[in-house]
């Protein structure tokens, strides 16, 4: 079966090392530095938004924001989707089958996690768990298919 949506193989080996990029620099500002990179305060374009802690909205405007995280998020959802989305260097139906499993199995239990938290999480940190939330499928799935791949393969 020919899949129309995957990447040539050698876009995996970008994919992980952006990955690995994102995570060590998400692990510095948040464990080590414990703040957003102040140079990386600037105005950004914003076509819904307001300023930190202000509450007048604005549309189609620009405002002032730190992009540390924006910039780290970008680099995690690029580089995840290359992961995702690249071939294995056998990309047969049997590869096919493990990436369907594995999109199901991630599916289901983003949501069982995501119900759990919405039972269990309340208050600002509930956005937390959404903002969180936006990068689990992906993760989850990586994780599986990894997974499964590795144990088929021994």
């Amino acid at each position: 079966m020919e899949s129309k949506f995957l990447l040539s193989n050698r876009f995996k080996k970008i994919g992980w090392i952006m990955l690995a990029i994102s995570i060590i620099i998400w692990s510095y500002v948040t464990f080590v530095f414990k703040d957003d990179f102040p140079f990386l305060e600037t105005n950004v374009f914003t076509i819904v938004g307001s300023e930190f802690l202000q509450s007048d909205i604005t549309y189609f405007s620009f405002v002032k924001a730190n992009i540390t995280f924006t910039l780290v998020g970008g680099l995690f959802l690029v580089g995840g989707l290359l992961v995702v989305f690249s071939k294995e260097k056998i990309e047969d139906e049997y590869i096919s089958k493990l990436r369907l499993q594995a999109f199901q199995w991630a599916f289901i239990s983003n949501y069982i996690i995501l119900l759990l938290l919405f039972l269990f999480v309340y208050g600002i940190e509930f956005f937390q768990v959404m903002l969180y939330n936006m990068f689990t499928m992906m993760i989850l799935f990586i994780i599986r298919f990894q997974y499964l791949l590795y144990i088929n393969k021994n």
